[in-house]
């Protein structure tokens, strides 16, 4: 891969997850209490950002465990993420499945995914009243897009797979999503805009923007969004913490799912969203478990295709363990997203 379309790539990782949640979060540190001298626990330290749909890995730190002590490293960015993970600075990370490819474009493959952390949250939005009702609507119209992102890669998928010409419409470049893209929703200086959540609910709770009745996570590429990654020497050389830290991931999730109200009170204690809008950004996506191995190989393909990466998804297998989801769900790999 030429050296351009790795620094699109590294830019594309950065927008894609640099969205309105953490901008003002910075890169802090959230550790657990100090051990005490008889605490022989592991201390893993966990990778993440503040995503709606993350709030299983973003509250890991309230897991009760004989095995394992979480701490938690915040993060504005993927690619920060990925750079702890590849500098030893973290012990796992919560990043997106096309960072897979990129670990391997740079060379590092001193991890595995062992489980999956949400899906959905990523979605087209268009302006209030303009009427835009199918794919084909989207023709002549202003489309505010982070480029080379994730959720640009569903978008140009859904177009292919709906027969509509890129070229007919005008993508907008944002360098993230956030504000300065809403609001260019807003004043009507785009008509639709590609997002991440809470990008979408914020424009439908406050009126000026709606959800069509197509999506750009309806289509070949789905909506897996996110998983954890460890590094190989915690999930090869301490399986049993590794294993401790999917229970305490599968446990926040149940939480979690269990009890919404304290799903939205984390979200708003930590990234200041009104109750509103957390309410109906938890409801674009879904906290999930599930190793989707063939939705990671079609989002690395569809990446190297725009020539964004170079095309490893033939070796996703060789990085997906389902070890430690089979342990601590009892199912087996087949029923957890392996492919046969």
């Amino acid at each position: 891969m030429e050296p351009k379309q790795r620094s699109l790539l590294r830019t594309a990782t950065a927008v894609l997850t640099a969205g309105t949640l953490a901008t003002a979060l910075g890169g802090c540190t959230l550790a657990g209490s100090e051990p005490s001298a008889d605490d022989d626990r592991r201390s893993v330290t966990v990778g993440f950002m503040y995503d709606v749909h993350a709030a299983n890995v973003w509250t890991m730190n309230e897991c009760e465990s004989d095995t394992v002590r979480v701490e938690l490293s915040a993060f504005k960015q993927f690619t920060e993420i990925q750079r702890g993970l590849e500098q030893g600075q973290v012990d796992a990370a919560m990043m997106g499945y096309q960072n897979l490819g990129q670990l391997l474009d740079n060379g590092f493959e001193d991890f595995r995914a062992v489980s999956g952390v949400y899906r959905g949250g990523e979605h087209i939005t268009v302006a209030a009243g303009s009427g835009i009702e199918d794919w084909d609507d989207l023709r002549g119209k202003r489309i505010g897009i982070p480029p080379n992102s994730f959720v640009e890669m569903l978008f140009r998928a859904s177009l292919r797979e709906n027969d509509v010409d890129i070229a007919d419409m005008e993508l907008v470049p944002f360098a993230g999503a956030g504000p300065p893209l809403q609001t260019a929703l807003r004043n009507g200086d785009v008509d639709a805009m590609v997002a991440w959540e809470p990008n979408g609910s914020t424009a439908v709770t406050e009126g000026y923007g709606v959800q069509p009745p197509f999506d750009i996570q309806n289509g070949e590429l789905g909506d897996a969004t996110a998983l954890l990654y460890v590094t190989e020497q915690l999930a090869a050389g301490d399986p049993d913490v590794t294993d401790a830290l999917v229970d305490c991931l599968r446990k926040r999730t149940e939480a979690l799912d269990g009890d919404v109200d304290a799903w939205v009170t984390a979200l708003r204690e930590q990234t200041g969203l009104s109750e509103e809008v957390s309410r109906a950004a938890i409801e674009t996506g879904e906290m999930d478990l599930e190793l989707p191995q063939e939705a990671a190989e079609n989002i690395i393909a569809e990446f190297a295709a725009n020539g964004l990466l170079d095309d490893t998804s033939d070796r996703v297998s060789e990085f997906f363990d389902y070890g430690p989801l089979e342990h601590v769900t009892g199912r087996q790999a087949a029923d957890l997203g392996a492919a046969g």
